[in-house]
């Protein structure tokens, strides 16, 4: 007889499980699709294993071929069951497992002949035998307990082999709900006429559900849409780019949560998902993070551009409606992938719409196609960002000098100290790129710091007039303008290298210029340790002669656009200009010098230094002192 104790627990979490299961959202993907399998082999097995154990207790109540057909039944989802559980495994360690011929042939192939075995039951004994004294064993049974265990060797096999490449918690999982297998295993060995395999099966089945198919861990917490580890693990599972695979971004959206409260916005977020999911049924609705969101899926009812107008329109009003007093607005930009795009890497999806999200402000327009070489150019930012933020983490920013030059003489009369940083294959990485990088991500404060403390040094270790010099200009961002401990931390740098403030002159831009009061506070505090300052790229800002002239300027450097428009388009306002700057008695400098023409012309225009290629282009520091040291 059979001790039947651990069946009613085991139908009870069965039944728990299944229905918590079918009561989440779920993604159309391998691991769902295993799991989903291995949950229904578990329900066959329970219920034959039970069936065929009650009949046979009521051996003489029933035909011999229907015990027969029973027991085949049980065995084959025995043994299937046991198949299910390396399917799962592998579909966690190797993603597209799917697609892996090899990989499947290795796992039905056991499976295939241990079932062939057990249909050849109904014809002759291999597994068991049932006669008029009941139910036997036959001399093939523990060929279930080979297959049994071959899946189960592979399955350690396997993890041990990838544990590696293995988040720490899915290892652990994968490797206790096997350990719980191979202990169900062997007591089913010692104790076989208790059912007590299945209640093992089940504490297994508890794990994976609790580690890999808990839908909440793929669930925005506000919105309820699915979030971007669900849209990482959809993607990963595509063998091409899915027919509709778009972007729904919500416009300004940092500004927009000032505007209105953070809960009001919270509050139409909601309403959009909720929207988007009655909207678009046969899509799945991913939410990403700051108003991204996703949809994904096939409908050939609907086009892309369809959708769009229509999600467009539904914006254009007010989100909360007559309900309530309050009002949402939001405008929306669209952002999509090319025809031709293949997915290689699910994260270059998540980086492409990341990407477009933080540059919808270069972007100006409503909708956004992204292709292979957006990506490129994504990935071509990251190596940059990464070179300088280590370059100026590990202070591994060169000084580079470009010569100051009066415009009478043309000889040395001082020098702009120039921040270089070299990308991994030793080339310069140009400053339109890198400074922006810098100013974008925190590290512009402390590039300007290091730049000036090696301008300090370099004043302190060489004598300046004997290189014709009389200062050396350094520039400061708009940014580092807004430290209010910056006259502080210069100061200390000068009193370091025991430098006199005024053999640095300070240049700041135009932007610089737009918050009065800020500026006029850290000017003369930075004028009171001695500093002078210059205005860098007149002509490229905002400035007017009058608000120039509320600042303690000694010099104006003339952009080199306006210099350059100047003898393109022979201009009669930069004369104007630069006389009026002269009467305000302040010197001028003009850059971006390229030939003897251009020299004499600045000096005719009154111009009293030049700064260009036609005398220099930036040298390392050693180079610039070999150069003007003879």
């Amino acid at each position: 007889m059979w001790n039947y104790n651990f069946v009613a627990p085991n139908i009870i979490l069965l039944f728990l499980i299944v229905i918590y299961y079918f009561t989440q959202p779920h993604l159309p993907v391998a691991k769902n699709s295993a799991f989903f399998k291995l949950l229904f082999l578990e329900i066959a097995v329970i219920l034959s294993d039970y069936i065929a154990s009650k009949c046979l207790d009521n051996f003489n109540s029933y035909p011999k071929i229907i015990h027969l057909i029973l027991n085949v039944i049980y065995f084959v989802v025995f043994l299937s069951r046991s198949a299910a559980y390396f399917h799962f495994m592998a579909v966690i360690i190797i993603p597209k497992f799917k697609r892996t011929r090899g990989i499947q042939l290795a796992t039905y192939s056991v499976l295939i002949g241990c079932a062939i075995l057990a249909v050849a039951n109904l014809f002759t004994p291999t597994l068991f035998r049932i006669d008029t004294d009941g139910y036997h064993r036959a001399f093939l049974y523990n060929s279930i307990y080979v297959c049994t265990f071959t899946y189960l060797i592979l399955s350690f096999a396997v993890l041990l082999r990838n544990r590696k490449n293995l988040p720490r918690n899915h290892f652990l999982s994968i490797l206790c709900y096997n350990l719980i297998l191979l202990s169900g295993y062997l007591i089913r060995i010692l104790l076989p006429t208790y059912l007590i395999m299945d209640f093992f099966c089940l504490i297994a089945i508890f794990i994976i559900f609790l580690s890999f198919e808990n839908s909440t861990i793929y669930l925005e917490e506000r919105t309820k849409a699915f979030n971007t580890k669900a849209l990482i693990s959809m993607l990963s599972e595509a063998i091409e780019k899915p027919e509709l695979l778009l972007g729904v971004f919500i416009q300004n959206y940092n500004d927009m949560r000032e505007i209105y409260s953070g809960e009001q916005l919270d509050e139409g977020l909601l309403l959009i998902t909720n929207y988007l999911r009655k909207k678009y049924p046969k899509y799945h609705l991913f939410y990403i993070q700051n108003g991204m969101f996703i949809l994904v899926g096939k409908d050939v009812n609907k086009s892309t551009s369809t959708i769009k107008i229509e999600i467009q329109e539904r914006f254009s009003q007010d989100w909360f409606g007559q309900n309530k007093e309050s009002e949402l607005f939001l405008d929306v930009m669209f952002v999509e992938f090319a025809d031709n795009f293949k997915i290689t890497n699910a994260r270059d999806i998540i980086r492409g719409f990341i990407s477009a999200y933080n540059n919808q402000d270069s972007i100006k327009k409503d909708s956004l196609l992204i292709t292979n070489d957006t990506l490129n150019l994504i990935d071509k930012n990251a190596v940059l960002k990464k070179t300088v933020k280590n370059a100026v983490k590990t202070k591994e920013v060169e000084m580079f000098l470009q010569p100051l030059v009066c415009s009478k003489t043309h000889k040395l009369i001082g020098a702009e100290a120039l921040a270089r940083i070299r990308d991994e294959d030793g080339n310069i990485i140009p400053p339109g790129l890198f400074i922006p990088v810098a100013e974008k991500n925190g590290y512009i404060n402390l590039l300007g710091e290091i730049m000036f403390e090696k301008a300090c040094e370099f004043v302190s270790k060489n004598n300046l007039e004997k290189l014709g010099m009389q200062w050396v200009n350094v520039n400061v961002s708009p940014l580092q303008f807004l430290r209010n401990d910056l006259s502080e931390c210069f100061n200390t740098i000068l009193e370091k290298y025991q430098v006199s403030a005024d053999k640095i002159y300070l240049e700041i831009t135009e932007e610089a210029m737009i918050d009065y009061s800020l500026l006029e506070k850290q000017i003369q505090n930075m004028k009171d340790i001695g500093f002078k300052f210059v205005l860098d790229d007149f002509g490229s800002g905002y400035s007017n002669v009058t608000r120039i002239n509320r600042y303690p300027f000694i010099n104006i450097k003339l952009d080199m656009e306006v210099v350059w428009n100047y003898f393109k388009n022979n201009e009669e306002i930069l004369p104007s200009l630069v006389q009026s700057f002269k009467k305000s008695g302040f010197s001028i400098t003009a850059e971006g010098i390229e030939n003897l023409e251009m020299a004499d012309g600045m000096q005719n225009l009154g111009c009293d230094f030049l700064q260009g290629f036609y005398f220099s282009k930036p040298l390392p520091a050693d180079e610039f002192i070999e150069k003007y040291s003879n």
